[in-house]
């Protein structure tokens, strides 16, 4: 990925909100006319729109709709939505338009009389068809943000719903993987573990995640109590175990700290491939994927998980000896 496509996709780890969205969007429009043309089409077909004066929020009275702009007299707006749920059809009256001159884009369905509602979705698809060369890495570090940001998942090819169970499998095994006392540290389950506020780590089904959180408590060191998680990214063909330790305070920020502190030493182990920092959060990737797979019981596949998460407390235990 070129530096501005990663440039704007990597805005998603921290301009996530709806307004975010909006203000990237508005950005996007100024910095290219081409997605300008792009993304007004995409709500008016057919309107021959010529140069215009994309506002951004401006207020009237209660009302702020996200965009707006007028043509050949006639003011047009358009209202984003992520998962906010309190609509604004009344627009329509206040402003005294037309339903087609509201444009209106929501992250889940929905059906209102009278209006055409589309999803992000929709317009990832929309945008992707019309991509120009000239402004490859612009658009499509804006898709990649979008995607992010609006969990989109464009599938590729057809389910199976026999690997299902492994899924759910996997999950309850963690309870046994995560519990462990041993003369450096104390590993047990960790009551958050069902939900993710307050952490960094949003991490859940629909963004592709499952897994559990743990405390650990560090032995003869002054390191602090630390909240992390054990898992897997399922969104891909090869789902990937992971241990990770996000930035936020009564968390992980302990290891957080202490492992971008010494970035410089990780080393692949012997079952994950060293330590990484991405999104706000420190990593150890499983790297024995093949030979879990491979395995005939799954007393055997806990084992080698509780095998994989001590050692990579034993790491964090040895840099924070070191430092």
């Amino acid at each position: 990925m070129e530096r501005i496509e990663k440039f704007i996709s990597n805005l998603s780890l921290r301009l996530n909100s709806e307004n975010n969205l909006s203000d990237i969007t508005w950005t996007m429009c100024e910095t290219s006319d081409l997605f300008l043309t792009a993304f007004l089409d995409f709500f008016f077909p057919g309107v021959p729109f010529g140069e215009i004066y994309l506002e951004r929020e401006v207020a009237d009275d209660n009302c702020r709709p996200d965009f707006q702009f007028e043509h050949d007299g006639k003011k047009y707006l358009i209202e984003c939505k992520i998962y906010d749920t309190k609509q604004h059809f009344d627009y329509v009256k206040h402003y005294k338009i037309a339903p087609e001159q509201l444009g209106y884009i929501t992250n889940y369905p929905m059906v209102k009389e009278g209006f055409v509602i589309h999803t992000w979705t929709e317009l990832h698809t929309y945008l992707t068809k019309r991509i120009p060369q000239q402004e490859l890495e612009l658009w499509n570090g804006y898709l990649e943000y979008l995607k992010r940001v609006c969990y989109i998942f464009i599938p590729e090819q057809p389910m199976n719903l026999d690997g299902m169970f492994s899924l759910y499998t996997f999950y309850r095994s963690l309870d046994e993987v995560i519990v462990c006392d041993s003369d450096k540290y104390t590993s047990i389950f960790c009551g958050k573990s069902n939900t993710y506020y307050g952490s960094g780590l949003k991490l859940s089904p629909k963004n592709g995640a499952m897994g559990k959180y743990f405390q650990v408590k560090f032995k003869k060191t002054r390191l602090k109590q630390t909240i992390g998680w054990i898992g897997v990214y399922f969104e891909r063909e090869h789902p990937q175990i992971c241990i990770g330790f996000d930035y936020w305070n009564d968390w992980g920020k302990p290891v957080y700290n202490l492992l971008c502190d010494n970035l410089e030493k990780t080393k692949k182990g012997k079952y994950h491939d060293g330590f990484y920092e991405d999104g706000g959060a420190i990593w150890f990737d499983f790297n024995k994927a093949e030979k879990f797979n491979s395995l005939d019981s799954v007393s055997k596949q806990i084992a080698l998980l509780k095998t994989y998460f001590n050692e990579v407390l034993e790491t964090i235990y040895k840099i924070k000896q070191e430092s």
